[in-house]
Parts: structure tokens; sequence; C-alpha cells
């Protein structure tokens, strides 16, 4: 038996005649013709090779093949109504969707907290998923259109001429050289010599591969030749380990202000400028009528935004 030569239509039928027990209740229900049903009855008896039904006075009668195909095809049935009805009419006062977010720590920070705290009063039923965005973004794009992530955060520059991913601006910032207060690198200039930041040693991060490669190719292209002396997994705690240290990091410039009031680190003043990044919430475009996805992206968007504001 192969499942793909079945009309799926055809468990529509058997499903209203198990439930109404009768081919012209089942035809009313389904806006049929009663020939039309009885004719999807014979093409579902020849696939499965049982009668399914017989006549008992005034009722078809289910066989008992009938009676064990009605549980799973009822559920399966009324699983994809519930869903798609869940893309539809989204009530977050009731929904019990499992929303999957890959995030960064610029989202880890300011989003994670406050969504949190808002679906807690509005929709109290929903669950977050958040997933550590540490794969390359062609990987994490095709997360996206697979539907295992629902929405992520990433600059435009990864997303740009993918016609099927939805962008939304959120943030514009600029990278940055950090040192701690105090390092003799900041007697060199400003600006530091290039030749100071090569003898340097560096701190990196590998969450967010897109920006250190925007960084690398900043140094690269201004004959800066870095030595890393150590790879963190997050963006957050660099500025505890360059206070620490004599090593230097790349941040985002509103990353600093922020951080710059609990770390004694300074801003270095270089020979070239790091590229301008704008970031935002990127989409599948195939989930842009999802009303769900629709409601969560508005909360998050009105999140950041008020965060990006405070930060200014």
């Amino acid at each position: 038996m192969n499942i793909r030569q079945l009309d799926l239509n055809l468990l529509l039928v058997f499903d209203a005649v198990y439930r109404e027990r009768s081919i012209s209740a089942a035809a009313r229900k389904l806006d049929l013709s009663q020939p039309a049903v009885s004719n999807a009855l014979r093409r579902l008896r020849k696939f499965t090779g049982d009668t399914l039904f017989f006549r008992s006075g005034n009722e078809m009668m289910p066989t008992r093949t009938a009676n064990a195909l009605a549980i799973p095809v009822s559920h399966a049935l009324s699983t994809v109504e519930e869903s798609l009805s869940s893309l539809r009419a989204f009530d977050p006062r009731t929904s019990t969707r499992v929303f999957r977010l890959g995030i960064n720590d610029f989202m880890r920070v300011t989003l994670v907290p406050a969504l949190s705290n808002l679906l807690e009063q509005e929709a109290p039923n929903v669950r977050l998923e958040f997933n550590r965005e540490t794969p390359s973004p062609p990987v994490l794009l095709e997360a996206l259109r697979r539907g295992e992530t629902d929405l992520s955060f990433m600059p435009l520059a990864t997303v740009a001429g993918e016609k099927d991913i939805v962008f939304s601006l959120v943030n514009t910032d600029t990278l940055t050289m950090i040192a701690r207060v105090g390092h003799p690198i900041l007697e060199d200039g400003p600006p530091v010599s290039v030749e100071a930041l090569s003898k340097a040693r560096h701190v990196t991060t590998s969450n967010a591969p897109a920006l250190r490669a925007m960084a690398e190719a900043a140094f690269a292209e201004n004959g800066v030749e870095r030595d890393i002396a150590c790879v963190l997994p997050d963006t957050v705690t660099i500025p505890a380990i360059v206070e620490m240290t004599d090593y230097l990091g790349v941040v985002g410039k509103s990353f600093l202000q922020r951080h710059q009031r609990d770390h004694a680190i300074a801003e270095l003043k270089l020979p070239f400028t790091f590229p301008e990044i704008k970031a935002g919430l990127v989409w599948a475009k195939s989930a842009e009528e999802d009303q769900g996805l629709k409601w969560l992206r508005e909360k998050a968007e009105g999140i950041l935004h008020s965060a990006v504001r405070v930060g200014e």
C-alpha cells in the first residue's frame, strides 16, 4: 500500500461517513452529491481492500478496518485543521503555539527578558524556544526557510539578495575597538598605529560569524594581522576579558556605551573605520501571512526599537 497513491480528499469522505453513518448525511456535510460520496467510498475501498462500511437498516456501519482507521484519520484531519486555523486566526490569549527564535547577544540581553514578560501577560500558553546563533548565515537562512526557526536577528549584509527572506531594520551601528583603561596602547596616538594593533593580542567571538568576517575584512584591508589570544562563545564577556587583560576586542559602539558603565574600558581611535552595520529581524517570506508570527514580530520589533532608543 503506497500512501502517495491515495487522494487525501478520500479521507474527508471516510471521516464524514464514519461520523454520520450515512452517505446522504455525509454528502450534505461535505457539500457534495451522493454519487460523489459513493464514488469516493468505492475508490477508498479499492485502495484499502476492505468494504469499510456495510448497510444495517438505515445506517452505514463500520467494519473492523474502518474502526481501526477512524481514530488516526480523525486525529490527522483535526491536526491539519487546527494548524491551518492557527495560521489564519491567532488569538494570543488562547494559543498554545511554540515559536522558535534564533538569537545573538543583542537579542539575548534586550529582547528575551522583555518578550518573555510580555508573553506571560498577553499569551500565557505560548512557548518560546531560543536558539543561540552560532552557525554561518547560510545555515541560519536555511533554517528559516525550512521553518525550523521562525524569527532571527541578522545584519542586512547577510540577507541582501535573498528574495525569499524578509528583513526589518531595527538597529544601525558601527564596530569599534576597545582596550582596558590604562592600556599602554592608548599612549600610541590617537590614532593607534597599524603596527601597534598587529603587535597586540586580541579577543574575539565565535557567536557572530557574519560580524567577525566584516571586522576581519576591515583589518586585512588596512594591513592589520591580528594575533587572536581568546575566542569566546559570546560577545557580552568581551568587556570583562578586556578589562582584566591587555587583550583588545571589537564590539558595537552602542554595546560599548552600555558596558562602559560597568567596566573600565576605553574606545581606541583607529587609523581606519569599520563599515556601518544595519541589523534587524529576519523571517521567511513564506511565513509573511502567518498571523501568529506577525503578532510576534510586531511585539519583538517594538521591544527592540525601544531598547535602541534607550541606549542612544
